[in-house]
């Protein structure tokens, strides 16, 4: 389709959010809890944003 999505990460460790750890662990569980009955729509959400993670962009923690 001729796009490009070009990630930024701003205050976040993409790491963190690739492997679903630290503050992206603690929002997406307290999430869960507060949405069980989305459950697998907080589920597609997160695994899309692994998805998105993986791709190359900028790191703006330091900026």
């Amino acid at each position: 389709m001729g796009q490009q999505v070009m990630p930024v990460f701003y205050q976040v460790d993409p790491s963190h959010v690739r492997k679903n750890k630290g503050y992206f662990l603690q929002a997406f569980t307290e999430h869960e809890e507060v949405h069980w009955e989305n459950r697998d729509k907080v589920r597609k959400w997160r695994a899309a944003l692994t998805g998105v993670a993986n791709l190359s962009g900028w790191d703006l923690r330091n900026m």
